[in-house]
């Protein structure tokens, strides 16, 4: 059974000399693949040589090269600051290789685990960003009502790496069970990294480059016969000099490097197994990211990069192209090459949903949820409107409708109503009386909402809950276990959340919406002008409020020679279990934009083959269904690719808010205003070559945000 983060009790009985041994801090846990049919030849060195290509009639691929530049930015990378060495004379001021990782999102340090800096009601802890089984970030969570203490039982939401669960601050729930989510309340050292402190009877170990430092006890690292190799150098009197240093590592899906070589150095496997990657959005259609980045950039703001949400930019703009309309959903696969001497391709895998009329949409059973807390008056109120104005001008004859406003008090203002059409008088009207007053009761919201989704359950139809908020309140435990209970019932149609944030943008906290949209399975969008409104719930009602496919998940096969160098979705595993499926709407694509590298670019052949597949659940039949499309090198790299060059500008774009961002934090507004001016000359090209809107409305902003660095 596997443990999340094992270290109370698995831990002990990992010693250091076992030749199956794992690093003791926290690690990506992988197997030794069993010897292949395909043996490792022995050169006349001796050292082992990978397999041959695996097309015996294949040629060393030949064209297929990218027709654009890459973004104007030395990306940051592991190691030190740069020290103005690089082509554009600036200093990106960033030590972390957040590009070499996969993005999950953005920047991986949202708050100190020290300072516990989150806002009331909430807790900062580790968590994994990137979809795997290791705490690589961190973020404010809700706090539970009830907060467990140090060495009490508890129980994590969604995953063992969530960071969501009951204990309380400055403890993190840890040595997870998979199967149950339960685990032990472990306290986190306090203090800071360069002194810390933990009680009487424990010592602090600082793991997974600084984001886990736990408390650990001293009975670890005694004479017990046992090497603790986490307990450092000298601290245990089991360990020989040098042993720890010769203790093998864990395999890394994501790394182009395997441990199932040898100590050559050669970066390649010594088998042909192919390397197979599933892969999900995890908050399935949220856009906020990039909406709140554009409102802080238009009002002469500085872009706050923890809000930066790489996938929620490829979620936003439109990238969809040849959707079927017969099929749920198509898979979709266009791929070029970066460069040529390290084997490098940008590849992009899409899930392509059904193309969806009005006429042609189920009925909907829709419930607002409205904060009309004190805190949403002027702005927020005004784009709460907005948002329903254009929600009820997609409405038509039949839908179900009904609305709670929820403050101090709650109060039910429409209970199962059937609209005429769309901009029902009645419904209109409602709307324009609305005001603001009181305190802020979620949970209350929440649960009156729930009991009128499930009392007007439509069978052969859409149930939403549309929760419209300025992100003041704060979601405990209770309530995100309330979302998740709701958005899957026992014939898995569930009730869906669709969360919109409300506001100007500037100062708006969006850790409310990310974590209820994460649980209910649905999108989360920001609206922050009426335009924005009749975009994402009048153009787009059917992709943010409609379901065609359940349960997506993809899976990308590569040849052996390959390796995942940057991922920009949000979840990304070898094992399917550690992804989870989410659901598509139609007249959209799910988006997954990634680096892959050779480990030999000679090793690359023109008649091996790539292969995507994704597959899905029926919403209304239940019917499982797939469709996969494999296709040689040699084709991908030589067919249109538009779309491709597309999704390469928005994360060009969006990485480029986060190096700004950490550039302005360290003052160098210089340097930062020469990586928007750089971007904006790249980007305005590329919209008149691909001659869309959307590439030059980047271009645009990035060069206001060239006068606001100025």
């Amino acid at each position: 059974m596997k443990r999340y983060g094992s270290v109370l009790s698995a831990l002990i009985t990992i010693g250091c000399s076992s030749s199956s041994a794992v690093d003791a801090d926290e690690t990506t846990t992988g197997e030794a693949s069993s010897t292949s049919e395909n043996e490792p030849e022995e050169s006349s060195s001796g050292e082992p040589e990978g397999p041959s290509l695996l097309c015996a009639d294949g040629e060393p691929l030949v064209g297929g090269n990218a027709g654009w530049g890459a973004p104007p930015f030395e990306p940051p990378v592991e190691g030190e600051p740069s020290e103005d060495d690089d082509d554009d004379g600036f200093d990106t001021g960033l030590s972390t290789g957040f590009i070499t990782d996969p993005d999950g999102g953005g920047v991986s340090i949202e708050c100190s685990t020290w300072d516990q800096d989150c806002a009331d009601g909430e807790k900062c802890g580790p968590w994994a960003n990137d979809g795997g089984p290791v705490h690589n970030a961190t973020r404010c969570v809700p706090l539970a009502p009830d907060p467990m203490a140090p060495g009490d039982p508890c129980v994590v939401e969604g995953s063992g790496v969530s960071g969501i669960d009951d204990c309380d601050i400055g403890v993190v729930c840890y040595d997870v069970v998979e199967k149950s989510l339960e685990g032990t309340c472990v306290e986190m050292c306090s203090g800071s990294e360069d002194s810390p402190t933990c009680p009487e009877g424990a010592w602090c170990n600082i793991t997974n480059d600084g984001v886990l430092a736990l408390c650990m006890p001293n009975d670890l690292c005694v004479d017990d016969g046992v090497c603790q190799c986490m307990c450092g150098e000298g601290m245990d009197p089991d360990c020989k000099k040098g042993q720890c240093d010769e203790a093998p590592k864990a395999v890394d899906p994501l790394d182009l490097r395997t441990a199932r070589y040898t100590e050559a150095e050669s970066m390649c496997p010594d088998d042909a197994d192919p390397v197979v990657l599933y892969m999900s959005n995890d908050d399935s259609n949220s856009q906020a990211s990039p909406v709140i980045a554009r409102a802080a950039i238009q009002n002469g703001g500085i872009v706050d990069r923890s809000q930066i949400r790489i996938h929620e930019f490829l979620n936003y703009y439109d990238l969809s192209y040849d959707n079927p309309t017969e099929e749920a959903a198509k898979v979709g696969v266009q791929m070029r090459r970066t460069d040529p001497e390290t084997g490098e391709f940008t590849l992009m895998v899409s899930a392509r949903s059904r193309q969806m009329t009005a006429e042609q949409r189920p009925p909907l059973n829709l419930v607002f949820s409205l904060d009309t807390s004190g805190s949403m008056s002027g702005p927020p109120l005004d784009m709460m409107k907005e948002t329903m104005y254009a929600t009820a001008g997609s409405l038509r004859a039949g839908d179900t409708i009904s609305m709670v406003t929820w403050s101090t008090e709650q109060s039910v203002l429409l209970d199962g109503y059937e609209v005429e059409g769309p901009n029902d008088p009645e419904l209109v009207g409602l709307i324009d009386a609305l005001g603001t007053n009181g305190g802020t009761n979620l949970h209350a919201g929440l649960v009156a909402a729930y009991q009128l989704a499930n009392e007007h359950h439509i069978d052969n139809g859409i149930n939403r809950v549309m929760l419209v908020s300025d992100g003041g309140a704060n979601a405990g435990v209770t309530d995100l276990d309330l979302i998740a209970s709701e958005s899957s019932d026992n014939d898995g149609e569930g009730t869906y959340l669709l969360g919109v944030g409300v506001g100007v943008g500037t100062g708006y906290s969006d850790n409310l919406m990310d974590a209820v949209t994460d649980a209910g399975k649905g999108a989360y969008i920001f609206i922050d002008s009426a335009e924005e409104a009749q975009h994402m719930l009048g153009e787009r009602f059917l992709s943010n409020t409609m379901v065609v496919a359940r349960n997506v998940r993809t899976r990308l096969t590569l040849p052996w020679y390959f390796g995942l160098k940057r991922f920009h979705g949000e979840e990304v595993s070898g094992d399917p279990t550690e992804v989870e499926p989410q659901h598509l709407g139609p007249n959209d694509t799910m988006t997954f934009h990634q680096i892959i590298s050779a480990c030999d670019a000679s090793l690359i052949s023109d008649c091996d083959s790539i292969e995507a597949s994704i597959e899905y659940t029926d919403p209304l039949t239940g019917v499982v269904h797939t469709d996969e499309r494999t296709v040689a090198i040699e084709d991908v790299v030589l067919e249109g690719a538009n779309v491709l060059r597309k999704a390469d500008v928005v994360v060009g774009y969006a990485k480029a808010l986060i190096v700004i961002g950490v550039m302005a934090d360290n003052g160098n507004l210089e340097g930062a205003a020469t990586v928007a001016q750089n971007m904006a000359t790249w980007a305005a090209a590329a919209a008149e070559e691909l001659d869309d809107p959307e590439v030059d409305e980047i271009a645009s902003l990035l060069a206001t945000y060239v006068e606001t660095l100025n």
